[in-house]
């Protein structure tokens, strides 16, 4: 499953857990970021897009409490590949103890 969206609170980010153990299945949490710069010209190229986000959004965003992120991060600042390797390499060096 990917959950495409900010998922700032924590409750959040615990809501898609449960999902993940209500259906028992494992669950691999990545949070990717980027730097606002990059961010902010990503949300500025897009055209036709369904997201209203915007520099403002971005901004807002970063100021954002998250609390505790106890899940995997990761650099999404490059390119989708980059990003999608960064993952990979990431789940597949999970400690499944």
């Amino acid at each position: 499953m990917i959950a495409d969206a900010v998922h700032a609170r924590p409750e959040e980010r615990r809501a898609l857990e449960a999902v993940a153990t209500e259906q028992a299945a494992r669950f691999d949490g990545l949070w990717l970021d980027a730097p606002e710069p990059v961010l902010t010209a990503r949300v500025d190229a897009r055209r036709g897009d369904a997201s209203d986000a915007d520099a403002r959004v971005v901004r807002q965003q970063r100021n954002y409490r998250l609390g505790e992120i106890g899940w995997h991060k990761i650099s999404a600042a490059g390119t989708p590949e980059d990003t999608h390797a960064r993952a990979r390499h990431a789940l597949a060096h999970i400690d499944r103890q």
